[in-house]
């Protein structure tokens, strides 16, 4: 069984920027003043209260990843190594989850680590799936307050619940009670749902209707195929991804009126993807495909997206001696190409 299955199973489950969808523009506004001391051995660098302008067709935002952080020896917190090679890749987002059993002090020390390498967060809340999220997801942003401060922090509420028996009306439901108060707490936060494992129509335009308060930014995640498929099927497939982003926003405008800015907080080839499965121990298909969808996400003006995973995974972009992968070489050339 792959490993993104196996974590679904053991589960208990920047300011908002204004998208210009005909233009591509990304825009910004005024830096923080002061760094501030991180745990790492160095100033916190100066982190923009959102994101930085940009003259790119593209966001930088796509370049983003995920955390594993099953616990803290993830090497993303144990290596300098690995995280002067994410600033190399200009790795310039990154999504923490906030897994049961995790001290605050991992959860913590993840965070000082993202602000370590002047990256954005993205926490994945405990959210509808715990009866106590209101209280856990309470502590995990007054976590954040005291690390990033007034920055912008993303928080998705919940993560694939759609695949934990968390049907859209009690998704909405549980949004509805507990976002509003998490809003007051969040010094700079910005609410993002409905965190569905591939995309749903159906899913997002009844929470579309009915989330109070509305999103600042939605959010889904996407694979293409099963790790047993033809490789040129896999690439293929990625041209999905632009139906999808397609018809969100058509269902946007027919429910809310506008379209709102839109996160891919997961994204890979495969969700059971593992080792010598053909593709991802192969360097020729992991590149191609790669620079398949990051220029498919930028074409289609994306907001942010994370690849999963960083560290501490079959698909990590950097390998347990710091080294950077295939898809973690590709990731740095689509940048150059994109944004540098």
């Amino acid at each position: 069984m792959g490993e993104k299955r196996k974590r679904l199973m053991i589960a208990s489950g920047i300011i908002l920027v204004l998208l210009v969808v005909s233009a591509g523009l990304w825009t910004g506004q005024r830096w923080l003043a002061q760094p501030m001391r991180t745990q790492f051995g160095s100033p916190y660098p100066p982190m923009s209260t959102s994101i930085p302008v940009s003259s790119a067709a593209a966001s930088p935002l796509l370049f983003g990843t995920n955390l594993s952080l099953y616990d803290g020896n993830d090497q993303f917190l144990t290596s300098t190594s690995t995280r002067s090679q994410l600033q190399q890749m200009h790795i310039n987002i990154i999504r923490m989850p906030v897994r049961p059993g995790l001290s605050n002090v991992v959860e913590l020390k993840a965070a000082q680590a993202i602000r370590s390498i002047g990256a954005y967060a993205v926490v994945s809340l405990r959210g509808a799936i715990d009866s106590k999220a209101l209280a856990d997801d309470t502590q995990i942003i007054q976590d954040m307050n005291s690390v990033f401060g007034h920055t912008t922090v993303f928080y998705e509420y919940g993560n694939e619940e759609n695949l934990l028996g968390i049907d859209v009306n009690h998704f909405i439901a549980s949004w509805n009670a507990v976002v509003p108060q998490l809003k007051r707490v969040a010094l700079n936060g910005k609410f993002i749902g409905p965190v569905t494992s591939q995309y749903d129509q159906d899913y997002l335009a009844a929470f579309l209707r009915s989330a109070n308060p509305r999103p600042d930014e939605i959010s889904w995640h996407e694979y293409t195929c099963e790790d047993s498929w033809a490789d040129a099927l896999c690439i293929a497939r990625i041209d999905n991804w632009t139906k999808h982003i397609s018809n969100a926003r058509q269902a946007m405008m027919a429910t809310i009126g506008t379209t709102l800015p839109i996160m891919i907080t997961e994204w890979n080839y495969a969700p059971n993807a593992h080792n010598n499965d053909g593709k991802i121990n192969d360097s020729a298909f992991m590149t191609a495909w790669t620079t398949r969808a990051l220029e498919t996400l930028a074409a289609n003006h994306i907001f942010a997206s994370m690849q999963y995973a960083c560290t501490n995974s079959v698909y990590a972009i950097i390998a347990a001696d710091s080294a950077l992968t295939a898809q973690g070489q590709a990731m740095q050339i689509m940048y150059q190409r994109l944004i540098a």
